[in-house]
Order: C-alpha cells, then sequence, then structure tokens
C-alpha cells in the first residue's frame, strides 16, 4: 500500500495521488458523508454491493466505481471481495472534461492492472511528490480516455493517446493501430483536423516534455532524450536545436539548472 502523507501539498499541485493498495478481503465501509479524496475502486476477485446515493449496484470481476471527493458512498461484500483502488485529489479539469458524473460504474480495461502495478512501483521506488505527481495524472487521463473516449473527437484522442505514449518507439502503423484506422486514413484526417502529420504531433509532444525534464529535473541530457522516445543522442540534439533554437544544454543553463 502507499499513502501521501504531506497533507500540506495537496492543495499546492494540479494533481496529488493520495493512496494506493488494495485490500483482501475488503471490509465493508459506509460513508454517507463520502471520502476526502477522488476514489477509483474495482473488484480483482468475488462480487460486492456498491451505492450511490440511492442507488446500488452487483459488481463482480472486472468491473468498478468511480467516486468524486465528497460523494457518499457504500460498499459490502457477498462473499470474499478482493478489491483494489486508487484515490487522488485535484484533476477536477480532467473530470469535468470528460463529463464525468459523481460516481458512475466502469468496466476494467485491459491494460488497468499493469498500468497500476507500474505506478504502485513509481511509489514505492524512488520517488518525489511530484514524480509521483506526473505518473498519476498519466494513469488518470489513460484510463478516463478508455472510459470515455467514444464521446471524444478524433483528433484529441490522438493528441491524448500520443501525450500518454510518448516515450515509447511508435511508428506510423502503431499509431493507425491504436487509433482503429490505416496509416493513410490516419495521415488525412490529422491534415485535415490538424494541420500536422502524427509523427510531427508526436515529435512536439517529445520536445515539450523534454523542456519539462530539463528544467525540473536534475537527469542528463542523454537519460532526458531516451526518456522521450529518442534512442540517438545527436537526433535529440537536432531536434531539440530545430523547435527551441538552442541545445538541450544551453537550454537548461538559459533557465538557471
Amino acid at each position: 500500500m502507499f499513502a501521501e502523507i504531506r497533507r500540506e501539498l495537496f492543495d499546492a499541485l494540479p494533481f496529488v495521488l493520495c493512496t494506493l493498495g488494495e485490500s483482501h478481503p475488503q471490509r465493508a465501509v459506509d460513508r454517507p458523508e463520502g471520502f476526502d479524496f477522488h476514489q477509483f475502486i474495482w473488484i480483482a476477485e468475488g462480487e460486492g454491493i456498491f451505492s450511490w446515493g440511492k442507488q446500488y449496484f452487483c459488481l463482480g470481476p472486472g468491473e468498478g466505481m468511480f467516486y468524486r471527493r465528497g460523494v457518499p458512498q457504500s460498499y459490502d461484500n457477498t462473499g470474499e471481495l478482493h478489491t483494489i483502488w486508487v484515490t487522488f485529489r485535484g484533476a477536477e479539469g480532467v473530470l469535468d472534461y470528460y463529463h464525468a458524473p459523481d460516481a458512475f460504474q466502469f468496466r476494467v480495461p485491459k491494460f488497468l492492472p499493469a498500468a497500476t502495478a507500474a505506478l504502485e512501483e513509481v511509489c514505492h521506488g524512488n520517488s518525489t511528490i511530484l514524480s509521483r505527481s506526473a505518473a498519476g495524472y498519466s494513469w488518470l487521463a489513460e484510463l478516463m480516455e478508455a472510459i470515455f473516449s467514444v464521446n471524444i473527437p478524433f483528433s484529441e484522442q490522438l493528441r491524448q493517446f500520443l501525450e500518454n505514449h510518448y516515450n515509447e518507439p511508435l511508428t506510423l502503423d502503431d499509431i493507425a493501430e491504436q487509433m482503429g484506422t490505416d496509416r493513410f486514413t490516419l495521415c488525412r484526417r490529422c491534415a485535415q483536423e490538424r494541420g500536422i502529420s502524427p509523427m510531427e504531433q508526436l515529435k512536439k509532444i517529445r520536445i515539450a516534455k523534454a523542456r519539462q525534464f530539463l528544467r525540473y529535473t536534475t537527469r542528463s541530457v542523454e537519460e532526458i532524450g531516451k526518456m522521450c522516445g529518442f534512442d540517438s543522442p545527436s537526433y535529440f540534439g537536432k531536434r531539440f536545436r530545430e523547435e527551441n533554437g538552442c541545445s538541450p544544454r544551453e537550454y537548461r543553463c538559459f533557465h538557471g539548472e
């Protein structure tokens, strides 16, 4: 289990990962006044009864509930129940963007167990509250996209996918497959809706992430290049200079790092 104890920072960052863990067995919970944090909770094994106000849901493995902060809630098991949960503060802008209601039921996306395990590894590693905030925000964005993406314009779905996977060795075919289309249709729609190719958009996102790492971390330029999807340091430097008019090291020096 992970728990963030520095509560004085809860309102200082746009997203704070508060707790992450699992309950096996899950005890009965009754919160008539709601909880201090937003919460995702889902079932790994067993069945449970979850409520939101006067609505009740019987959930089984692979199903879960989301509750906004302060929403009355309760849940109980109908036998032995194994749950996994993540709670956080902030990110109201993300929730509102997807028009997320005060509470909703969801089916667990296939990637969620692995993504949550990776997030927990970050939490228990040599991390800072800022790095946990960034990792948690990315986790939330990918999950919300998976749950609500049917209502999001194609160009925004693409942007979110690239934002969440910018550090991976993506090809045009990889991106097209994830977007449920072919490379020719993908390029045509990007040109029509954004006036920029998918790979150029990916490059700009990677360089933007690199600027953040250069300003707010002490990692080497070579490390940052790899973190942002550039295997070659010279190619990273070339692309960075094209976008910013200076080398990564010059950028870091200019910003006082």
